[in-house]
């Protein structure tokens, strides 16, 4: 009988052992079995197994079947703590995001066998999860704008919490297109008032209207919230949305993961931006930046613009950070595909079609899609001076690309 215990104690350290080798700490990501846990800036991120009820938790849990939590630490603070009956594939994740979760708690209790069984989830718009299977104990929820947490027997069982982020300025995110600016060797930009008013009415028009597509960039005058100003910003524009728990900033990231959208925030010929942003009911936000400032007239030694730079390390991964560029220069209308490679030229350097652009990983090359001047990604959206690469597979981490461009 003394054996048991033992037992037990090893299957739950080899299902452990197993479940870290399936952990992926990348780019910004806290990821397991590739579903994603956290998402964010950080200098350090830790992930852990503890036992609900620590070290007594076979008393805790009686008869029943204990319980494990992945504990997910960033920065020296716990931002995650996700209670899972088992770490065998695969694993019945709960929500991850304070925004996910409605703010209440349902309770059951299930008798079978004159056995009663407490049963704890939490509610999501899609679903209902189980958070806890075991003896009943007093329950109490907390929550905050930017946090949900569940107690049990006055212990956390459950959390899931985001920093609070200070709002965003436009500032801010001047200062983030800029960064890649100076990156790349151009300019900076700055903002003008005038046009930023616009970027504001036409991200506006967006959150109370429904436009798919390209149609993003147009008003209809019947649509509520139309105005002459953001319609104008609209035309001029690139646009991102991004979800509630990121900032307007963060979607410049999103932008410069992209073929169109990346080039006219690094046009040379761009001097004076608009920058606004608005937020749905839901927390969907829309980013509009106004890039038709366009009076400069570049320095020929600035080009070729490549992007990213020769060096650069924390590369993301995604094209389009897994989401989809519109319009979408990956064929057949996919998503998958890894991180741009683009170089700007002069337009009048004639049209690339004798240019050599390769991607490498080591010795290898590596398959990507070209779009060069004469020959576009897609012919109904001419990019001229253009030249880029989509990888048609996500990059891999930790591993040095090199590119061959004459």
């Amino acid at each position: 009988m003394s054996s048991l215990p033992a037992l037990f104690l090893l299957c739950l350290l080899a299902q452990t052992d197993d479940f870290q080798k399936r952990v992926r700490i990348e780019s910004g990501k806290v990821l397991a079995d590739d579903q994603v846990l956290y998402e964010g800036p950080w200098k350090k991120a830790d992930v852990k197994v503890v036992d609900v009820g620590g070290k007594q938790a076979r008393a805790f849990f009686g008869e029943h079947t204990p319980w494990r939590q992945v504990v997910v630490t960033i920065d020296g603070e716990e931002r995650l703590r996700l209670p899972v009956r088992t770490l065998a594939k695969p694993v019945p994740w709960p929500p991850t995001r304070p925004e996910d979760v409605k703010p209440q708690l349902k309770k059951l209790t299930e008798t079978s066998g004159g056995k009663k069984t407490f049963i704890a989830l939490v509610s999501t718009e899609k679903d209902d999860f189980e958070i806890y299977r075991g003896p009943e104990y007093e329950t109490k929820v907390e929550r905050t704008v930017s946090s949900f947490t569940v107690y049990l027997n006055n212990e956390v069982l459950y959390r899931v919490s985001r920093p609070e982020r200070p709002p965003a300025r436009v500032e801010d995110v001047v200062m983030a297109i800029n960064l890649k600016r100076l990156k790349a060797g151009l300019s900076v930009v700055r903002p003008l008032p005038g046009l930023s008013k616009g970027c504001d009415l036409h991200a506006l028009y967006l959150t109370k209207n429904d436009p798919k597509g390209l149609s993003a960039h147009e008003e209809d005058s019947k649509g509520i919230g139309y105005s002459d100003e953001g319609a104008r910003a609209g035309r001029r524009s690139v646009i991102s949305p991004f979800p509630p728990h990121e900032t307007p900033v963060e979607a410049v990231e999103s932008l410069m993961a992209t073929l169109y959208h990346r080039v006219a925030l690094l046009n040379p010929s761009v001097a004076e931006v608009g920058v606004g942003w608005a937020n749905r009911r839901d927390g969907l936000g829309f980013l509009v930046v106004d890039v038709g400032g366009g009076d400069l007239r570049p320095d020929p030694k600035l080009f070729p613009i490549v992007y990213p730079v020769n060096g650069q390390e924390d590369v993301p991964l995604d094209f389009c950070l897994g989401a989809r560029e519109n319009p979408n220069p990956i064929p057949d209308d996919g998503t998958l595909g890894g991180y741009p490679i683009t170089v700007q030229i002069p337009e009048r350097r004639g049209k690339g079609a004798d240019a050599e652009f390769r991607l490498f990983a080591g010795e290898t090359e590596v398959s990507c899609w070209l779009s060069t001047p004469d020959g576009p990604a897609r012919k109904d959206w001419p990019q001229p001076g253009v030249l880029c690469l989509i990888p048609k597979e996500r990059l891999k981490p930790s591993t040095i690309y090199s590119v061959r461009f004459r």
